[in-house]
């Protein structure tokens, strides 16, 4: 159909207010068929047009920007709360000094507890508790009556067996004495025979019988034969006396050292300082009876001291023995280094002792309580946050980040390393210049943002 032809028919539709349509006529062909030519053909109008297109896409745009923003915000969990409830810090690019603070009590750099080995009853108390002494200076004295008998009978057994060990000495020294006369007289007997045998033999044909040199001879292999075995004897009876007083000297031995055991127990009876210091815990009263491995006391000394620290677990793997720490007390810094580090760990905290490197400060008294620092590594510049609560309860991998304008806190994941008491190290996930909630997180670990009001 052209677009004239199209025209015409519209315009008839309208005109007659008829349906579109061909118009019948009882006596010819209709309209329609009298307006198309055969070069004429139907055309359907256009459904997609540019502008239906374009209205299409500003809608798919306008859902796509509300699914996002209600994946991301409408399904987040989020919480009111009011800006000064919170604590804000400013992450900046600043030196970071690796290091922690630890509490401590001032103590003796020596102590000798005083323990009793075997008990017994007070019979003097020389000095009194709390009083500065020498070392070797006698302090008590027990008495043990069942130590001084034991004693008593130890040495009666060793003299005993020192005497049964001289009388063995004394009858191996006669029977080695009876050994070398018969000896003697043997190889007398073969010298006399072998003479003998010497001078008649070459007469047996000239008038000595041949009885006689046979008799000779005889005598001299039974000489011989006697002579060997009393070598043989001998030699074996040297041997037995000789293991004998060996076990006998090993006895004597052994029976010598309990004695002065023995001795060392009774004579500790009397009890002396072991080094020079303070007496403490010393409360014994004449007249007491005192059990054995029962601690009486100590001695500490009092020109040197040492520092008992309680560190928090979280280091533990990061305090060794040699590390170098200060303390600062009255405007100067001491220098001190870790002497001892005990693993046992007790309510999340474990025990270390600090030593003064030079000597120590003259105003510090026992008991005192200082705060030294242990350095944990060296002096860097770092990108830092200032620490605060929430690491502990992030354990440092996410932290509530501030928006730009301040009126959000927005959950993201980073990683923080090292701590002291001010800052924080941050490793990944921060810049300098952003904002981060430091405060508690208690009832945040749910949260992804915060809103403000």
């Amino acid at each position: 159909m052209s677009v004239i032809a199209k025209f015409k028919r519209e315009k008839a539709g309208v005109a007659g207010d008829q349906p579109h349509g061909p118009i019948a006529d009882p006596n010819g062909p209709s309209v329609e068929a009298s307006a198309l030519s055969a070069m004429d053909r139907a055309v359907k109008p256009r459904r997609i047009t540019p502008m239906r297109a374009a209205v299409v896409l500003v809608i798919l745009a306008v859902l796509s920007v509300g699914v996002f923003g209600y994946l991301r915000y409408g399904m987040a969990k989020s919480l009111a709360v009011a800006l000064d409830h919170v604590t804000v810090s400013r992450v900046e690019k600043a030196t970071f000094s690796d290091y922690v603070p630890v509490t401590g009590n001032v103590a003796p750099l020596d102590t000798v507890f005083l323990d009793t080995v075997d008990g017994g009853q007070v019979t003097d108390v020389l000095v009194e508790d709390g009083a500065i002494v020498e070392a070797g200076r006698p302090l008590a004295r027990l008495k043990n009556t069942r130590l001084e008998l034991e004693v008593l009978s130890r040495e009666a057994q060793l003299t005993e067996t020192e005497s049964y060990l001289a009388n063995a000495k004394l009858a191996f020294q006669q029977g080695d004495v009876r050994n070398d006369r018969d000896l003697i007289d043997v190889d007398r007997d073969i010298a006399r025979i072998t003479d003998s045998l010497a001078r008649q033999k070459p007469l047996e044909n000239e008038g000595i019988s041949k009885s006689i040199i046979v008799n000779l001879e005889a005598d001299l292999a039974h000489s011989q034969a006697q002579r060997d075995k009393i070598v043989a004897a001998q030699a074996e009876q040297r041997e037995v006396s000789g293991r004998n007083l060996a076990q006998l000297q090993q006895s004597i031995d052994r029976m010598t050292r309990s004695l002065d055991l023995v001795r060392e127990n009774l004579n500790n009876l009397n009890i002396a300082a072991p080094i020079a210091g303070q007496l403490t815990g010393f409360t014994l009263k004449v007249g007491e009876v005192v059990n054995p491995s029962q601690r009486i006391g100590q001695v500490d000394s009092t020109d040197a001291f040492k520092i008992t620290a309680l560190v928090d677990e979280f280091y533990l793997g990061r305090v060794a023995a040699g590390q170098a720490a200060n303390l600062e007390l009255d405007g100067a810094t001491y220098a001190m280094t870790v002497a001892k580090v005990y693993p046992d760990v007790k309510e999340r905290q474990f025990q270390v002792d600090l030593r003064f490197k030079d000597a120590a400060p003259k105003s510090i008294r026992r008991g005192q309580t200082m705060r030294p620092r242990i350095e944990l590594g060296e002096t860097t510049g770092s990108v830092v946050v200032a620490n605060g609560p929430f690491y502990d309860e992030t354990g440092g991998t996410w932290a509530l980040v501030m928006s730009s304008d301040g009126k959000q806190a927005i959950k993201r994941k980073v990683t923080l390393g090292r701590r002291n008491p001010e800052a924080i190290e941050v490793v990944s996930g921060l810049a300098p210049g952003e904002r981060v909630i430091t405060s508690s997180y208690d009832g945040f670990k749910d949260v992804e943002r915060i809103d403000f009001n």
